[in-house]
């Protein structure tokens, strides 16, 4: 290919890169989607397990045991624990797969890059070592050139820094890819009632925070119990695409 058709073509590729990442949800990246996937199948297996063991054993005759409340406190708790490891996850595959594409650092996320910064210079007092450590590092992470490690991400840290899904922690980690105050947009249709995720993500993280320290009044009904089941699907799937649109868009970023 003659080296003017080679450009031509690379600036047409550009231009639809570019009108791709504002048009539906980019393409399809299979590291998310299959996060995503092992979220709704695990949470298939453990928490809808847990509703049916319920409900198998609440419609019997007689009196129904005392462990259906165990049932409903580990409900919620698994719930929280899947939707924790789906958020982490999904946000570190999208970073890793920046990483695997070799795209250059100028063009990742700048809160990721900035959180990744105040990572390496941890606060240190500044000598002239660190002066000149602080300006390769800056360097590094802004280069038009050099693409990021994957070891460089610090994925574990992240995931360390991520805890119980609260609604302040989620829009921290959300935000490290630019989406600044995600939760404020966010609004679900659950049994038929807008739901406001901040509410959702506020109370299933207080039901787990309960019963994990041990409060014995937290006594979530079942229909809770379905109810935040529900939430966290839906919340998953419009995660899940909007992440998936963001990193898409990278690639377009001039």
């Amino acid at each position: 290919m003659v080296p003017a058709a080679a450009e031509r073509l690379r600036s047409i590729l550009v231009i639809i890169a570019y009108f791709s990442s504002f048009v539906g949800d980019g393409v399809d990246i299979a590291e998310l989607k299959k996060c995503h996937d092992d979220f709704k199948a695990t949470l298939q297996a453990d928490v809808d397990s847990l509703i049916r063991l319920h409900a198998n054993d609440s419609t019997g005759t007689g009196r129904p045991g005392e462990w259906l409340t165990a049932i409903r406190r580990s409900a919620i708790v698994l719930i929280a624990a899947n939707l924790e490891n789906f958020i982490e996850s999904l946000i570190c595959a999208a970073l890793g797969y920046l990483a695997d594409q070799k795209l250059v650092a100028r063009r990742y996320p700048e809160r990721f890059r900035l959180w990744l910064f105040r990572e390496d210079a941890n606060m240190r007092n500044i000598g002239i070592e660190d002066s000149r450590d602080f300006i390769t590092l800056t360097l590094k992470l802004y280069s038009d050139v050099r693409p990021l490690e994957k070891s460089e991400l610090k994925l574990d840290t992240l995931r360390d820094a991520f805890a119980n899904p609260t609604p302040s922690s989620v829009t921290w980690l959300i935000a490290l890819l630019d989406l600044d105050s995600y939760l404020d947009d966010v609004t679900l249709t659950v049994e038929g009632k807008d739901t406001n995720a901040k509410g959702a993500l506020g109370e299933l993280a207080k039901r787990r925070n309960d019963i994990a320290h041990g409060d014995a009044t937290q006594k979530p009904d079942i229909e809770d119990v379905e109810r935040l089941r529900k939430f966290c699907l839906l919340f998953s799937n419009r995660l899940y695409k909007d992440v998936t649109k963001a990193t898409n868009s990278y690639f377009a970023k001039k």
